[in-house]
């Protein structure tokens, strides 16, 4: 199936779980209430003033398969909101909360994470018009909160026949973990897939995950599957290397042998 791939790597991201107001968990991956959100911003989709929520639907024939390239790491902040008699927390009503207003909340992130993610659908014309989007968004592109921007543009191949088989070609983000001192050399890497669509492995049953939106900033269930692949350890960062100029140097190759 045709489509694009993405890559989203920041020193922070957020990819928000379902919570309680003084809890904010993140997934450890891109969900897709987030990726659908990251590719309205680019086409411009605009909130309905009467509503406050903007109309998706047109974005809900795409699939997605999510690559971890780097799982990154969970950190918490610690954030309180009032504190004082004249600075307390408006509520729903009207007003402010009585007494002592301060609320404390953790919102949870994700750090030094990185992800390529296959974008597909049998629609070339929407396929199309998202990755011209991506190249001029009309709005700015952020992973999951407004502070935190991509460390590159989003859009890493347009218009590829199979985004999913180019996943497993791809570069990987990440430099490779060396074996212990007296064992023998690693020459696999394992990456980490999340897919949206049963592979049919006799493998692990699915999780069900909320971040399927619906009109009405409300969500509904989806059936994800975790699997670890196994890449070949050239496909990893050498020491001391940038992600573009392994790109560079991939697709100088590539090139060339065509």
């Amino acid at each position: 199936m045709p489509g694009f791939l993405l890559h989203l790597t920041a020193p922070w991201q957020a990819w928000p779980a379902p919570a309680l107001f003084n809890t904010r968990p993140t997934m450890r991956f891109p969900t897709r209430s987030a990726l659908t959100g990251l590719l309205g911003a680019a086409l411009g989709i605009r909130r309905n003033p009467a509503t406050g929520t903007a109309d998706l639907s047109e974005l809900q024939p795409l699939g997605y398969t999510v690559r971890i390239d780097r799982p990154g790491s969970q950190r918490r902040d610690f954030q309180t909101v009032g504190g004082a008699d004249d600075q307390t927390v408006p509520i729903a009503e009207g007003g402010t909360r009585s007494g002592n207003g301060t609320l404390i909340s953790e919102r949870w992130y994700l750090a030094d994470a990185a992800f390529t993610v296959a974008v597909r659908c049998d629609d070339t014309a929407l396929t199309q018009r998202c990755t011209r989007a991506l190249r001029a968004p009309v709005f700015p592109l952020y992973l999951g909160r407004r502070g935190f921007v991509p460390s590159y543009p989003p859009l890493l191949l347009a218009t590829i026949d199979d985004p999913q088989e180019a996943l497993q070609q791809l570069p990987l983000n990440r430099h490779h973990t060396p074996a212990p001192l007296g064992d023998d050399p690693q020459d696999t890497a394992s990456v980490e897939y999340i897919l949206d669509t049963d592979p049919h492995d006799g493998g692990p049953h699915p999780t069900r995950v909320k971040d399927t939106p619906l009109p009405g900033r409300l969500f509904t269930h989806r059936d994800v599957w975790a699997r670890t692949r196994s890449h070949p350890a050239r496909q990893c960062l050498e020491p001391g290397q940038d992600w573009l100029d392994r790109l560079d140097t991939y697709f100088t190759k590539k090139a060339t042998a065509s």
